[in-house]
């Protein structure tokens, strides 16, 4: 088997580690828009068949048709981030390669000599980026996604059950820590460029949208802040992005025009509902007995008194406006790392995302705790901590 292969990308949320494999599934799928592609040479370029996608040793895909400038060409393709990947991975010298006939990359080559075979040849570059239907992130999180959706979840599984049974939780756990680390980090950036307000203006938004429609709903921000929003209907809003909306197979509560409701709802009620947040924020405690990482999620929530400062949070400070699992992924995915960056009690903001409750996830992803140590009562509760690590190992599995 090949070994695994990651690049990390700057995403929405911050830096992401993205396995090759999601970007060997676009070729192979042909999971991007194809019309005027060329080579970097200039040549005009056609994929007729993608080839055999070849999981083993040697070139990712065997015996591709492509028409190179009107003329039918037969060989091998292999996928890489960087046009440095070629010499780095020693295809130069190895045989297995001396029949690519094009280098597919994610990234424009920056510099450095272009690919060669063993024999001599250089096969054609084609460069992924510009012709891809959306950002990476989104087609390495939906790859992800659809990994914890499966019934066949043994993948995942082996890779938890592959672990002692003592070092599954500690493992989850480590990559939670480096998914809210991403975050941060990009809450930081959001702060620095638009200020606090805006940046909560904006984030609230893209997760109202959230993967399907977060575009058009970051695109709506950006054009209007927080005061000019208040004073607009939420059907003009909506009338704004109709070409760019995706409404397919939405349920009526996800219409992008409901979540505009809801946004303006809040809006209306609490103005100043982003300074609030900060009051708010400063109030998270954590006594010394539940702030190490390995506390149980039940024990933690207990101590805290979880359930009177989420619903002050949500009822109070939001005004009710957004509820279900919506709120949640709200709280984890845009105001506790906010809280984070903006330097309000980080600690507590890293202690109550983890054990906060699940937002937008998989139905069936409770029954991935059956594969986790249960202790002596029941297996541990599925929070969002858990939910991130499993998210992060699905990502890198591919």
């Amino acid at each position: 088997m090949k070994p695994l292969l990651l690049a990390e990308i700057s995403g929405l949320y911050g830096p992401v580690c993205i396995p090759e494999h999601v970007l060997q599934k676009i070729w192979w799928r042909g999971d991007f828009h194809q019309e005027d592609m060329r080579t970097l040479s200039g040549k005009a370029l056609r994929c007729v068949k993608p080839g055999r996608w070849n999981k083993q040793e040697g070139p990712d895909f065997i015996g591709a048709s492509l028409e190179i400038d009107g003329r039918l060409v037969q060989g091998d393709v292999e996928v890489h981030f960087y046009s440095t990947d070629w010499q780095a991975h020693g295809h130069n010298d190895d045989p297995a390669f001396d029949n690519v006939v094009l280098h597919v990359l994610l990234f424009p080559p920056r510099n450095g000599a272009p690919p060669s075979t063993r024999s001599g040849r250089t096969p054609e570059m084609f460069v992924l980026l510009a012709h891809l239907n959306e950002d990476l992130e989104d087609y390495a999180e939906r790859e992800a996604l659809l990994a914890l959706e499966s019934r066949d979840k043994s993948g995942l599984c082996t890779a938890l059950l592959a672990h002692p049974e003592e070092q599954r939780l500690p493992l989850l756990r480590a990559k939670a820590a480096g998914r809210w680390r991403q975050k941060v980090r990009f809450a930081l950036q959001r702060l620095e460029a638009h200020g606090w307000e805006n940046a909560c203006h904006q984030l609230a938004l893209e997760t109202l949208g959230l993967k399907r429609n977060r575009a058009p709903m970051s695109a709506l921000a950006q054009s209007h802040p927080p005061g000019a929003m208040r004073t607009m209907d939420a059907a003009a809003l909506f009338e704004e992005h109709r070409e760019r909306w995706h409404l397919a197979g939405l349920r009526p509560a996800n219409h992008p025009l409901r979540r505009l409701q809801q946004y303006l709802s809040l809006l209306d009620a609490r103005p100043d509902w982003a300074a609030r947040l900060i009051e708010w924020g400063a109030g998270l405690q954590v006594d010394a007995g539940v702030a190490a990482p390995g506390v149980e999620t039940a024990r933690f929530r207990k101590a805290v008194h979880f359930s009177g400062i989420a619903s002050r949070l949500q009822d109070e400070l939001l005004n009710g406006a957004i509820g279900g699992t919506r709120f949640h992924t709200l709280v984890v995915d845009a105001l506790l790392p906010l809280l984070a960056a903006q330097g309000v009690a980080p600690d507590a903001c890293a202690r109550y995302w983890y054990h906060w409750h699940l937002g937008d996830a998989p139905a069936n992803l409770h029954g991935l705790c059956a594969q986790l140590p249960q202790g002596d009562v029941r297996a541990p509760v599925l929070c969002n901590g858990l939910f991130q690590g499993l998210l992060q190992l699905s990502y890198e599995l591919g």
